[in-house]
């Protein structure tokens, strides 16, 4: 700063008239010193306010498309009414202000593209879905664990969709939503089409319309798990069993506590394919067919198949292949649903996964393996991979709803 502000003060001298005397220097620097002080403080005042600015602006949702190979899942005469829960049908409600990066693998491999995706402070990614008018991203924000059902449309335009939630579902086609508050169930159809008479090149708002068919009152602890063509299953807590909604009908309380998760939904759009307690317990891992029926019937069974992990199972969306991590996490367990029930093997892959994974296509599973996603295709040789050079840590992947 001293510096400085001798060289301003011979500089203002330099080309007029000698310097009286170094005291004359010396008052010189001493202001021009003060000036320096007084800029500096200026500048780092205002760099200080960019960077709170900086802070402040809007984060972006990088969505990765892998080069290669080639949790929350989810249709009515009104039951019995209750009040309505505290969610939002046709919302124009902004999104929180507060937003932060998240990377994603967008789930129909469409190429690399930014998304701006808002979330809180603390706010984290349940799921996140593809659907033909965009992002259907359930948030969880706050210490409460609630969640919100927001849609992000290819302009980055978000609408919450439903505000406040324990849990919310999907359907497969994108165009039903269920979602469980303080013991209402809510079920409610989604127009996907895209707006009249939009110009290609406008970004207008993106439009859930949600509206609501049905709800009914259910256990505070009932959670919406997935659709069956126009009916909604239920689950609860662990243990408890799984339940229908019948479309249509009021609901009646049917839990069948034999049914201990629900993997996914047979093509038939009638039945799903489901792990239930074994008859002979030296056989662990029973799956079985599930036809709707007050609330199940069993139609096929398979047992002593290699134990599943509590989560990361999921159907293909052809409804050929069960995927899912092996209890222990050191195995990938794929089966062939066509040949399942009738002798055929179960094949695995030696990784060290987590639970988090995804059917990217009808023939490519995607799992977690140590830092990495790798790719499973289940016609290949048994324990052969490809690695998808993205890193896993933070990255939420994008499942690709489907028609069915």
């Amino acid at each position: 700063m001293i510096e400085d502000a001798l060289r301003e003060a011979f500089a203002a001298k330099a080309g007029t008239q000698p310097p009286r005397s170094l005291d004359g220097i010396a008052d010189v620097v001493i202001r021009n010193a003060g000036r320096v002080r007084r800029r500096r403080r200026a500048a780092v005042t205002g760099f200080a306010a960019f960077v709170v600015m900086a802070v402040a602006a809007v984060a972006t949702f990088h969505v990765i498309t892998p080069s290669s190979p080639g949790s929350t899942v989810a249709e009515g005469d009104t039951s019995r009414q209750t009040v309505a829960p505290e969610a939002t049908l046709n919302s124009q409600t902004a999104p929180p202000a507060a937003d932060k990066e998240v990377p994603a693998i967008d789930g129909q491999a469409q190429p690399s593209q930014t998304v701006h995706l808002k979330l809180s402070d603390n706010g984290t990614v349940a799921a996140a879905y593809k659907a033909k008018d965009g992002y259907l991203v359930v948030n969880t924000g706050g210490g409460s664990g609630n969640k919100q059902l927001v849609l992000q449309d290819e302009h980055n335009n978000q609408e919450v969709l439903v505000k406040k939630a324990s849990d919310i579902a999907v359907s497969k086609g994108g165009d039903k939503v269920a979602w469980a508050q303080e013991g209402t169930m809510t079920v409610a159809s989604r127009s996907t089409a895209t707006p009249a008479g939009g110009s290609p090149n406008a970004s207008p708002p993106a439009q859930g319309n949600l509206t609501q068919q049905a709800t009914a009152e259910v256990p505070q602890t009932a959670v919406p798990v997935t659709f069956v063509g126009p009916n909604l299953v239920l689950g609860r807590e662990a243990g408890a069993g799984f339940d229908v909604w019948y479309a249509g009908r009021a609901y009646t309380e049917s839990w069948d506590p034999d049914v201990l998760r629900i993997f996914g939904v047979h093509p038939d759009a009638k039945s799903v394919y489901a792990e239930v307690k074994p008859i002979d317990d030296e056989k662990s891992m029973c799956l079985a067919l599930l036809a709707l029926d007050q609330p199940f019937k069993v139609v096929q069974r398979r047992c002593g198949l290699p134990v599943a992990a509590k989560a990361g199972g999921r159907v293909s969306p052809d409804g050929n292949w069960l995927a899912y991590p092996v209890e222990g996490l050191k195995q990938v367990a794929v089966l062939d649903l066509t040949k399942i029930f009738t002798g055929g093997a179960a094949k695995t892959w030696t990784l060290n996964v987590t639970t988090k994974t995804v059917w990217m296509n009808a023939s490519t599973f995607v799992v977690d393996s140590g830092g990495k996603f790798r790719a499973i295709s289940p016609t290949a040789v048994a324990g052969t991979s490809e690695s998808l050079n993205t890193e896993s840590e933070g990255v939420v992947l994008i499942e690709p709803l489907y028609s069915g």
